[in-house]
């Protein structure tokens, strides 16, 4: 189905918040929210992600390099690369990735 969607339209929760936009046999788009301070810890995928800031300001640590992302910036994190987030301020990102399993 095809339909517009309203990138912001998520709301700010004490735990991180999803909204899956789309999820197919290829990939998903995950949209979510984040309060400032919540984190998402290191963790490693593997397969390459997409991160990209649409509100807020967070800090996207990629390997041993911390990334401090805007509004309209994005970041592709390697696989097999540990990355994790911090939300500086409440912070909604999208976050595209290839089918794959946490690690």
């Amino acid at each position: 189905m095809t339909e517009i969607i309203n990138l912001k339209d998520i709301e700010f929760i004490d735990t991180i918040n999803k909204k899956l936009v789309f999820d197919n046999e290829q990939s998903s788009l995950t949209l979510l929210s984040f309060k400032a301070g919540a984190e998402r810890s290191l963790h490693y995928d593997e397969k390459d992600e997409v991160a990209q800031i649409i509100e807020g300001l967070a800090d996207i640590t990629v390997g041993d390099k911390i990334y401090r992302l805007n509004p309209g910036e994005m970041i592709v994190m390697p696989a097999k690369k540990l990355h994790g987030l911090k939300a500086i301020e409440n912070t909604k990102m999208l976050l595209l990735r290839p089918k794959h399993v946490h690690h």
